[in-house]
């Protein structure tokens, strides 16, 4: 499975929430790159990334709170982040437990739910927020929405 490319797709405008994404892409390149090294490095990343996803799914949790996002889009946003964290340790303890093919589905669950869950959650997060904020979505980038 190759990695992931940060890109415009997943841009949201909001400079924390992006320099955020762009680590996790990052991250997860990384194990991308460690699937065929040692269990520990394995290991050592998912811990990394399950640290660093809950530190980002605050920031946007907060974001959205201060911003005052409607209530109904942020406990959907907070579904699908408590859905994410769900499926990941799922995942994580079929690994643990010895499963052969476990670490490849959550890296392909990894990467398939981080660009969809940006590109479509978060930029209607981003949306809303620059709506309420006063500020406009650079670029005009999100007209499809």
């Amino acid at each position: 499975m190759a990695g992931i490319q940060w890109g415009l797709d997943f841009y949201t405008g909001l400079p924390e929430v992006d320099r955020q994404h762009q680590w996790l892409f990052a991250l997860i390149n990384r194990l991308h790159d460690a699937e065929k090294l040692e269990p520990e490095t394995i290991d050592q990343a998912f811990a990394e990334l399950q640290d660093y996803v809950r530190e980002h799914f605050t920031l946007e949790e907060q974001l959205m709170a201060e911003a005052e996002v409607d209530p109904e889009h942020q406990a959907q946003h907070r579904a699908a982040h408590a859905g994410f964290v769900a499926r990941v340790n799922t995942l994580w303890q079929a690994r643990t437990d010895g499963s052969e093919s476990a670490a490849a589905e959550l890296l392909e669950f990894l990467t398939y739910w981080l660009m969809q869950h940006i590109r479509h959650t978060d930029r209607k997060m981003a949306l809303e927020i620059h709506a309420r904020m006063g500020t406009q979505a650079p670029h005009n980038m999100f007209e499809h929405f």
